[in-house]
């Protein structure tokens, strides 16, 4: 844990970006429907845009939780980093947002990502941590989203796909304890390719 610490300690620092661009509406009150859209947007990509703006929009939705079972062993100045970090760390895994070399390096090949959100559930895990009283932050809770997402991309002049089946875990935070739903932390993300043409 202490090195991850150090590598959330050690991340670049991203500013939201525009308000007008965060979850609203329906989406935005019900963990389910933001769970799902919250992936959705964050695995909808375009690399011939900018990197920087995606996760600007990332740590717009960010929310923090002080549940330890979420936050355990993170210091409480490097909280409100956290949501960034866990789509961009790259150590040990592929991230949810590529690192900026392949982000750019996909751009050159006019790539970009198409998302359909295939099923959200409430991980085992953390209803069996509710029901057992051991979370204490009554506005947090954990999903899991699963997608299917397709990266469009130009080979040899070719337009080309190929699709991935994406799984991710994540905390949310929201009501009682904010008015809408946010963000907190990416739990875990996998992603296996299934199919190309």
């Amino acid at each position: 844990m202490a090195t991850e610490i150090d590598r959330l300690r050690a991340a670049a620092r991203v500013a939201p970006g525009p308000p007008g661009r965060r979850i609203a509406g329906d989406f935005s009150h019900q963990p389910d429907l933001y769970a799902a859209e919250f992936v959705r947007r964050l695995l909808t990509q375009d690399y011939r845009t900018s990197r920087a703006e995606h996760i600007a929009w990332v740590q717009s939705e960010a929310a923090q939780t002080s549940e330890p079972l979420v936050v355990g062993l993170v210091p409480k100045e490097l909280r409100d980093h956290l949501a960034v970090y866990s789509v961009t760390d790259a150590a040990g895994q592929t991230p949810a947002v590529p690192v900026r070399n392949a982000w750019t390096a996909l751009g050159l090949q006019d790539a970009y990502t198409t998302v359909r959100i295939e099923r959200v559930t409430e991980p085992m895990a953390w209803s069996t941590a509710v029901s057992s009283g051991r979370i204490s932050d009554p506005g947090i809770t954990g999903r899991e989203v699963a997608a299917s997402v397709t990266l469009h991309y130009s080979k040899q002049g070719k337009a080309v796909t190929s699709t991935s089946s994406v799984a991710m875990t994540l905390n949310i935070e929201g009501p009682p304890t904010r008015g809408s739903w946010g963000f907190v932390t990416a739990v875990t993300y996998s992603s296996l390719a299934v199919s190309a043409s």
